[in-house]
């Protein structure tokens, strides 16, 4: 079975085929700047050297051809058996599901949690309906692993009729990528242990942590949409819900206004004044930027709350695992969260995290809790779903 697994972005698209009898990459492909007369276009058939191009790609629909074209270099279209993607959010759906008109407009319906994503998948999904009309498009989508989660983790303190009518409750994202790491780490470091805890920080320019007891989420830092949680590059974060309506009422802001402000100017970025990217962020710290370090400290203190609540949740962990961007390429990030958790059996070995390495641990011998480092791998996770959904259907 061949499945290609489609990773829009905004100005970005990536593409990976798996061979799902062997669990392995047959051909990935990659385009920035989509838009642009000249665009960043790479691809590889997996076996051969990588391919590099800079052509003109106006639109969405010529990226994905692009690749499509190349891609027929080894395995023809029809041979694709789906188009699996990383779907994030939709009212009253989760799960692997086939991306059907109602699912769609199921999608279209929570378009204001999380705008930017949602519309690019959208887009993406309308293309590949435009050029594969017989091949199955199927959506994992981001808040499937968090749907076990208990009512007292998920519910908030509002009227439980209004709840129930607007599906308003935490749902949870990043959902592929702490099942890949909850599922990696017990693989690499439970060895005879049957019950497995693990904290998973996914921190990037996306962030959350998740609490994970053999396999399964029990709690997680964002919320109904992805505004929650931890600081992220751009978007706020938790914040008092009086305090948003205080500043509106200050600031005469309009829904669309509020709306703007905290999915572009919040997180880092609204504290530092600079950036949101953390590799900025520590660059002007060693500048000697107050308001970078201030930031930095903001984030870490986040992500570090988030590991005690969910030590207290789990009633101990097995395993703190980082990864993504920040979280796999960042050991000032990690030691400053880290710090002064010996306590709670976290000891960190400050020369293993200095190494940085790809994939391992840092913690010290003698710490009770292991911490490791391990990077994502949420395309394995969704071909996985999709293959299941196919054979289950």
């Amino acid at each position: 079975m061949k499945i290609l697994i489609a990773n829009p972005g905004s100005t970005s698209y990536k593409c990976k085929l798996y061979d799902m009898s062997t669990m392995s990459i047959m051909f990935q492909a990659g385009i920035e700047r989509i838009g642009d007369e000249q665009a960043r276009y790479t691809y590889q058939i997996i076996g051969k050297p990588p391919v590099l191009a800079e052509p003109p790609i106006p639109d969405y629909h010529t990226a994905v051809n692009l690749t499509l074209q190349n891609l027929e270099e080894i395995v023809p279209i029809k041979e694709l058996a789906a188009v699996g993607f990383k779907t994030v959010h939709a009212k009253g759906v989760s799960g692997c599901l086939r991306l059907t008109g109602q699912v769609i407009g199921a999608m279209k319906e929570y378009m204001s949690l999380a705008p930017v994503h949602t519309q690019v998948y959208l887009t993406a999904i309308s293309v590949f309906q435009r050029i594969l009309k017989n091949t199955p498009l199927i959506g994992l989508f981001e808040t499937a692993f968090h749907t076990q989660i208990p009512p007292e983790a998920y519910l908030y303190g509002i009227p439980y009729e209004l709840a129930e009518k607007y599906g308003i409750r935490k749902y949870g994202f990043h959902g592929a990528s702490h099942r890949y790491v909850s599922e990696r780490s017990k693989e690499l470091y439970a060895g005879e242990k049957k019950e497995w805890k693990v904290i998973s920080c996914h921190l990037g320019g996306s962030s959350s942590v998740c609490a994970v007891k053999d396999g399964q989420s029990i709690d997680t830092s964002m919320g109904m949409s992805p505004q929650s949680g931890l600081l992220n590059a751009n978007r706020v974060g938790d914040i008092d819900a009086y305090a948003l309506l205080y500043l509106m009422e200050k600031e005469n802001l309009s829904i669309d206004e509020t709306r703007q402000l905290l999915m572009s100017r919040g997180g880092l970025y609204g504290i530092s004044g600079v950036s949101g990217d953390l590799r900025d962020i520590e660059s002007l710290m060693a500048q000697g930027n107050e308001r970078a370090t201030l930031a930095f400290k903001t984030y870490a203190y986040y992500v570090k709350r988030y590991i005690g609540e969910y030590m207290a949740v789990l009633n101990r962990a097995d395993c703190i695992a980082f990864t993504a961007g920040a979280g796999q390429n960042s050991p000032l990030l990690r030691k400053q969260i880290l710090s002064r958790l010996e306590n709670l059996g976290i000891i960190l070995d400050e020369d293993r995290n200095k190494t940085n390495p790809s994939e391992g641990l840092i913690s010290a011998d003698d710490s009770p809790v292991k911490i490791a480092v391990i990077p994502t791998n949420e395309e394995l996770i969704v071909a996985r779903e999709v293959e299941k959904f196919l054979e289950k259907n």
